[in-house]
């Protein structure tokens, strides 16, 4: 059984997160945290002791598998690489004037 951290943007600056496991109902969401850096860290530290890995989604976006250390001790690293990879494309969409 792997755990799905869910993380949720509900501002600009603020993020929370649930966890579910399969079968399971997700349980209630965090409280919310400032950065996506101390809302990674505190779901890595909370599964940390139980589980060597999570999967990951952002917003419903699926964004992988994490080990719950590195969630933990590099929550800088991790949240660099989600902003990296999975934020969208600023100016993609281009009006045809």
């Amino acid at each position: 059984m792997k755990p799905l951290v869910h993380v949720q943007r509900v501002a600009s600056n603020a993020y929370t997160y649930r966890i579910s496991a399969a079968g399971a109902q997700a349980s209630g969401d965090s409280v919310t945290f400032d950065t996506l850096e101390r809302c990674l860290f505190d779901a890595g530290a909370s599964l940390d002791q139980y589980f060597a890995s999570v999967e990951l989604k952002l917003d419903g976006l699926f964004i992988g598998q994490y080990a719950t250390l590195a969630l933990r001790r590099h929550p800088s690293v991790v949240a660099q690489r989600i902003r990296q990879h999975f934020q969208p494309l600023r100016g993609a969409v281009q009006r045809a004037d």
